[in-house]
């Protein structure tokens, strides 16, 4: 039975091993939630982040400055010299990339900077790790038995469908320079493991929500919005549809296939909850219309606009994470309702002054 990180093949805890873990992209969303929870549940674990964003600093890792078990430093990705020189400094035993440029639209606007920083820029981190874990082609140093390579992603690679459901067993058709450019990592990533035998597994989320998330994502926007009392605008009928998974759900996903998952395997984290743009606007106004009630409904503030780009055909996005389900008996725990009420008591308790933007 093969030991991965402290776990075994069959889900079973056994004592952690000490583990140096670089997290890139560790003051983003996704990121500054999984090292909050890593080191927590493994007392083991240290973590070294970085980000190319110093300021800002999420809420969830401001304490841990003041941790032996957290390093920080700010460096691009782009920058190979400086990636080399982490991995060197702390000995890293393992990698969980989230570092990437994420904005679909700024993607059609700079596609450039997606390229450099997607695919160069995980380029960079990958092959400084196979250099520093590898003796050659299949070749683990023993100081670096068990270290792995956990790359994040998205659904947008296997691009919308007009019926059913994209699994991992489907061939990439992205649709945008962002989605290209995260293809173009994932293979990149699988490419590694089948030339060089490198522990390499890729996670793949739907639209990820949560406390804690960035004010320029939907639903932030949304509830920004809604509680300034400004017009809460949906663009082109609001009849795009994407899957929602909670960010806790999302925790939940990356922890088990970064302890478990098989080296070269592709998995997809979804939510259950494909919805319409609109949808998740209504259900917003709906649980704030409950829960923190104004003078009339919040539903009175949505107008239907048109993007400046001029009208688009609506877009489905929606996964399987059967592969999840089948393998580790992983299904989510937090509905998109329930996330959303979490969603908006954490950003009423912040007690924010919110400005129409």
């Amino acid at each position: 039975m093969r030991t991965v990180l402290g776990f075994n093949t069959a889900g079973k805890e056994e004592e952690p091993t000490m583990r140096t873990i670089l997290v890139t992209g560790g003051h983003g969303f996704l990121g500054s939630r999984f090292i909050h929870e890593l080191l927590i549940k493994y007392p083991a674990y240290q973590v070294v982040a970085i980000d190319v964003e110093a300021e800002n600093v999420p809420e969830l890792v401001r304490p841990l400055f003041a941790s032996k078990r957290y390093s920080f430093h700010q460096l691009d990705i782009r920058n190979s010299d400086a990636v080399e020189q982490v991995f060197e400094q702390y000995e890293i035993t393992d990698v969980v990339h989230f570092a990437a440029k994420t904005h679909v639209g700024e993607s059609l606007r700079n596609p450039g900077i997606f390229a450099e920083t997607n695919v160069l820029g995980t380029f960079h981190v990958l092959d400084t790790a196979r250099k520093q874990w590898m003796d050659g082609p299949f070749e683990m140093k023993e100081r670096y038995q068990g270290s792995r390579f956990l790359h994040i992603s998205t659904d947008q690679v296997y691009g919308p469908r007009e019926h059913g459901f994209a699994d991992e067993t489907m061939k990439y058709d992205p649709i945008s320079p962002y989605a290209a450019s995260k293809a173009s990592s994932d293979l990149m990533v699988t490419g590694f493991h089948e030339s060089y035998g490198m522990d390499a597994v890729v996670l793949q989320a739907s639209n990820v929500f949560g406390p804690h998330q960035q004010d320029d994502k939907l639903i932030p926007i949304i509830l920004r919005k809604a509680l300034s009392g400004g017009v809460i605008p949906v663009y082109s009928g609001g009849e795009d549809v994407h899957d929602w998974v909670s960010v806790h759900d999302f925790w939940r996903a990356a922890d088990t296939i970064f302890h478990l998952g098989d080296a070269g395997e592709t998995y997809l984290a979804g939510g259950n909850a494909p919805l319409k743009t609109i949808e998740i606007v209504e259900k917003i106004c709906e649980s704030l219309d409950r829960h923190f009630p104004g003078n009339e409904s919040y539903q009175n503030q949505i107008r239907f606009v048109e993007p400046a780009t001029g009208a688009k055909p609506p877009h489905r996005f929606a996964v399987s994470a059967d592969k999840l389900k089948q393998q580790f008996d992983f299904e989510p725990e937090t509905a998109f309702d329930q996330g959303i009420k979490e969603t908006i008591d954490w950003t009423l308790s912040k007690k924010r002054l919110w400005e129409v933007v």
